[in-house]
């Protein structure tokens, strides 16, 4: 979808819209923030219901508006640095801190552009052999057949296949000098720094104490800064010389040893580490989960990605590697893994104010709003999806082409589209390859899921898991 500049009328301060010109319905209330944490999902289809695609919200303090119809999502993505700058809640901006890709958005492209190559394209080819022995070696230790909860089953293979791709270094509790000079000495240490650090993005006070989330998730944050200062320092003294295609860590320091003067300075180095961990681990532990559930929900989908697998492996039995080769030809896994980001999406995105009034298609955006584009309005709407309530992933093939762009935004869109969007998929879909190949599982019930700040599946929720007979 190509939108014409012409399409968003950009008003100059008291400049009058054009005659007949109308505003977002529902008047946006106090209690809006309370209920909107409490249950997104719900929150979104209640005013879906009443009020349609776009609608008022007071969504953390203010005018929010909530968009969920592609040409306004469009707008909202593509206003940077003309109408729209970013506007997450106060809290969440100090915990990003700084340096991240959301502060600053005349040096957002820079650094953006500088810190691809660690995520993308041959730099996860590269990646690829680690990821396939991290996750076969994880899910090996998975008991069968047991009723096994499948979060924390998933994310500590997550945690161990993320962690030296981008950051070099490999703990493991049971060697204590893997933790050799960083201020953590276990893997459960730095994950409860990481869950009071996200604790804190929404925090309802910016007192700064320990008596409060927001404080207890800044202080979190300085010790990651520490923890990730510490595996700089840890990687320069190895007296190796850095390959840039080894890490993402590895892609900066090399960047930085030839241009000092670059745009990767240590403090940025270290936050896009802090924040790269973070994002990646969390999404893709959630995806993963939900990913698996769907799958125990939908066995006809499970039929025909092994048939798609039996065909591209042409009947390998002992597969230990998955090559991109082969990832690529795996084309209904790859709409399957959409198909569940369509149904279950993490989180919202795209949270803009207006530093301008716009007007499109009628419909005045004034000056101050915040805009949030919500997936969970886009990716339930007849209009993008043919009977959206119906799990479907060939709705992403190209016969039927749905999820275009602007309907379908589990990752963002614009320039602050997810960096980390190639990798996730990439983790996800090795992943699922091992784990169809080797096991059968079957659902005990519906499962219940974490709303907010991230959806993802509940620790409690079990299933029936064995070894595929062979």
């Amino acid at each position: 979808m190509v939108q014409q500049t012409s399409e968003v009328l950009v008003l100059e301060d008291g400049q009058a819209p054009p005659p007949g010109t109308t505003t977002p319905p529902r008047k946006p209330n106090w209690y809006d923030t309370f209920s909107y944490i409490a249950n997104p999902d719900r929150f979104c289809r209640q005013n879906l219901e009443q009020y349609g695609p776009i609608f008022n919200t007071g969504v953390f303090g203010g005018t929010t508006i909530f968009l969920g119809e592609a040409k306004a999502i469009q707008m909202a993505f593509n206003g940077d640095l003309k109408y729209t700058e970013i506007a997450l809640p106060s809290t969440t901006m100090d915990m990003f801190g700084e340096y991240s890709l959301f502060q600053r958005p005349d040096l957002h492209r820079q650094r953006k552009s500088a810190l691809s190559p660690g995520l993308t394209g041959r730099a996860l080819d590269g990646y690829l052999p680690y990821i396939n022995d991290a996750i076969a070696q994880g899910i090996e230790r998975w008991p069968t057949p047991s009723r096994m909860a499948l979060y924390p089953a998933v994310e500590p293979i997550c945690f161990d296949v993320l962690v030296p791709l981008l950051l070099g270094v490999r703990l493991d509790d049971a060697k204590p000098e893997t933790f050799e000079g960083l201020p953590v000495s276990s893997k459960g240490e730095l994950k409860a720094l990481y869950k009071t650090f996200f604790d804190g993005f929404y925090g309802l006070s910016k007192w700064k104490s320990s008596f409060t989330a927001y404080g207890r998730g800044l202080k979190a944050r300085a010790a990651l800064i520490d923890f990730m200062r510490a595996v700089v320092k840890k990687r320069r003294t190895e007296g190796k010389a850095i390959d840039p295609s080894a890490d993402f860590l590895s892609m900066m320091l090399a960047s930085q040893q030839e241009n000092p003067d670059g745009v990767f300075s240590d403090v940025l180095i270290e936050n896009q580490c802090l924040l790269q961990l973070w994002g990646s681990h969390y999404e893709i532990s959630g995806l993963v989960s939900s990913l698996m559930y769907q799958f125990g929900r939908y066995p006809q989908v499970v039929q025909k990605l092994r048939e798609e697998q039996a065909r591209v492996l042409g009947g390998q039995n002992n597969v230990s590697t998955f090559s991109s080769a082969d990832l690529k030809q795996m084309e209904f896994l790859e709409v399957a893994i959409k198909e569940t980001l369509r149904t279950l999406p993490p989180s919202s995105t795209a949270n803009r104010r207006l530093t301008k009034s716009v007007v499109l298609d009628g419909v005045l955006y004034e000056k101050g709003c915040v805009l949030i584009a919500e997936p969970r309005l886009a990716h339930i709407r007849p209009e993008h999806f043919h009977e959206p309530e119906v799990f479907a992933p060939e709705r992403f093939l190209p016969e039927r082409g749905e999820g275009k762009m602007y309907e379908f935004i589990p990752f963002g869109g614009g320039v602050h589209a997810c960096l980390g969007a190639q990798m996730a998929m990439l983790v996800t879909k090795v992943f699922a390859s091992h784990v169809l190949r080797r096991f059968d599982w079957m659902l005990t019930g519906e499962a219940k899921f974490v709303q907010f700040p991230l959806k993802r599946m509940a620790d409690n929720y079990q299933l029936d898991i064995k070894l595929r007979a062979t």
